[in-house]
């Protein structure tokens, strides 16, 4: 799914990391205050110096929030980054999942997400969504996406989403229709918990740049695991 965008347009103060980051202008939220950076500190700020992941897979390190360690890779022949963010939980696999699968539900405790719905079961593992997304200084979006789920013999579970064509509600001038979206949970049971780990490759259409998409996602997808992990611990 599409996580939350955070605004690139919010108060800034005097830079005391690569991490700071303000544009000239205002914002939904409030004017921003000018503080000029050097060309060096953007180029920081948006990814283009950050520490090789081990793996030798093109992971690359971003950043680490909430205790969820978040990586990015390039993908062929895009602009776009594809992101992961991972993390040890105590809870069991499947407490996580049927909140992950629950997705009528999701607009309740998932950050810009405005409204959800399940357009029908294909079947016990497989279900069409669609989504509305709300996107700050940007036109809204949505998006429909197929969702499939698989467990494993050792209680792994892996839920899969991919947008497509064809199915739920047709696209309006409302809405900005997301097209290109594959997201991955991957919970394997481990150390008497779960070991998390999310991807996602999205393009959220429109005349947004690349370096405003790829620095909005790294913020929200570790937003959007921390968001189901809390989820799941009142569930459960």
């Amino acid at each position: 799914m599409v996580g939350r965008m955070r605004s690139p347009y919010r108060p800034c103060r005097v830079a005391t990391s690569p991490s700071d980051l303000c544009r000239r202008g205002t914002s939904r939220y409030g004017p921003s205050h000018v503080v000029r950076r050097p060309i060096l500190l953007l180029l920081l700020a948006v990814g283009l110096a950050v520490a090789q992941a081990p793996g030798g897979d093109g992971w690359k390190r971003v950043d680490e929030e909430h205790g969820i360690v978040v990586d990015a890779r390039d993908v062929p022949g895009s602009s776009l980054h594809e992101v992961r963010a991972s993390i040890h939980s105590e809870l069991p696999p499947e407490t996580i999942a049927a909140v992950v699968w629950r997705y009528e539900e999701h607009d309740r405790f998932v950050p810009r997400l405005e409204h959800v719905e399940v357009v029908r079961d294909v079947g016990p593992d497989e279900r069409i969504v669609y989504e509305q997304l709300a996107l700050p200084l940007l036109k809204d979006r949505d998006v429909v996406l197929r969702a499939r789920r698989e467990t494993a013999a050792d209680g792994t579970i892996d839920i899969r989403t991919t947008a497509i064509d064809g199915e739920g509600p047709p696209a309006t001038s409302r809405f900005v229709r997301v097209q290109t979206s594959a997201g991955h949970w991957h919970l394997a049971p481990a150390a008497g918990g779960t070991d998390v780990t999310y991807d996602i490759r999205t393009d959220v259409a429109g005349s947004v740049p690349a370096w405003i998409v790829n620095r909005a996602q790294r913020e929200a997808v570790p937003d959007l695991v921390k968001a189901m992990l809390d989820r799941a611990r009142v569930a459960r």
